[in-house]
């Protein structure tokens, strides 16, 4: 406040500075007015307008997609599809809070609980296909979206090709050097139900990661599916498995005292003409159930055909004996 009283009085005072020079003075002055002085007196200048905008720009950066995350994404992707990493492109990624891990996992139908995960939403391109990924924040957890067709041919391992072959020879009757896998995809099953090929599954998400396996047998093409450690296979129940496998001694004892009993005819005077290895799909259907639930709870056996007389009778047992049912359309 001195230095504008000092200039105000020399300005009242005397006429004989220029205007220009008057003026230039106030303006000095006023900027020294406008500058705080710190405790040791030293002049400190407001901030700037730009600084505070580059501020708030840094602020607002959106989040980066950490390296082992992108990576992550992108070795799952290359796995699934057979497509190297160098030719995968992360497109999109998006930081996102998932309401629960229902939603989280892609589940259609999820309740409103709220157990938030925080993660990503990631797109990858794999060739002309958009996948999407949701990951957690560490990319220790990562889903691909179900309704993909990740249809890339991924090396099924040799191990678990014997077991189906294997699997496939028992059933047909026909020696493993003359089937052929003709086609064998990474795939991801939304849950244990659609592994099992249940007709009608719930939406929930419980993943199985493994493989679908079509296997030559003489003229038909037999599909199985198999998880990633070949612990668990399963051979479509709709295929019809027209081999004879030889049915346990036990067993066929066991059938044709039952045929003997239910129809008067001495054990020795009956024939089994046809024993086939079969995968019934539940229960119902082992029991000749016409109208049965699409529910797959599979029940491991045998479909027998005795020759009783003039008749044939057909049989449903299941592997161990314990269950033997004869078709109720037998006379």
């Amino acid at each position: 406040m001195k230095n504008i009283y000092k200039l105000s009085h020399s300005i009242n005072s005397s006429r004989q500075f220029p205007q220009g020079v008057i003026l230039t003075l106030a303006l000095t002055s006023l900027l020294s007015w406008g500058m705080g002085l710190t405790n040791n007196n030293t002049a400190t200048a407001a901030p700037s307008v730009a600084n505070i905008q580059l501020s708030q720009n840094v602020q607002n950066r959106p989040n980066q997609l950490p390296k082992a995350v992108a990576q992550a994404v992108l070795n799952d992707a290359s796995q699934r599809s057979g497509v190297a990493i160098a030719d995968l492109k992360i497109t999109q990624f998006t930081a996102k809070t998932f309401s629960n891990p229902c939603i989280f996992q892609f589940g259609e139908v999820c309740t409103r609980e709220y157990r938030p995960i925080q993660g990503w939403e990631v797109i990858v391109q794999v060739k002309d296909q958009s996948w999407t990924y949701h990951a957690n924040r560490s990319g220790s957890q990562i889903v691909l979206d179900p309704k993909i067709n990740a249809s890339g041919n991924v090396a099924l391992p040799r191990a678990i090709a014997n077991k189906i072959l294997n699997d496939a020879a028992k059933r047909s009757g026909v020696a493993v050097a003359n089937l052929k896998i003709a086609q064998a995809t990474s795939k991801t099953f939304g849950n244990p139900c659609e592994f099992n090929f249940g007709e009608i599954c719930t939406k929930e998400y419980n993943p199985i990661q493994g493989w679908e396996v079509i296997v030559q047998v003489q003229e038909q093409s037999w599909t199985y599916h198999v998880n990633r450690s070949g612990s668990q296979i399963v051979l479509d129940p709709k295929i019809k498995t027209t081999g004879n496998v030889t049915l346990p001694k036990a067993i066929a004892n066991k059938v044709l005292r039952d045929a003997a009993k239910r129809s008067g005819v001495a054990v020795t005077n009956l024939r089994i003409t046809q024993a086939t290895a079969k995968t019934f799909g539940n229960e119902c259907h082992f029991n000749f159930g016409e109208v049965c639930a699409e529910i797959y709870k599979p029940v491991e056996g045998w479909e027998v055909i005795v020759q009783v007389k003039q008749q044939s009778w057909t049989y449903h047992v299941n592997k161990s004996g314990s269950a033997i049912v004869l078709d109720p359309k037998v006379a």
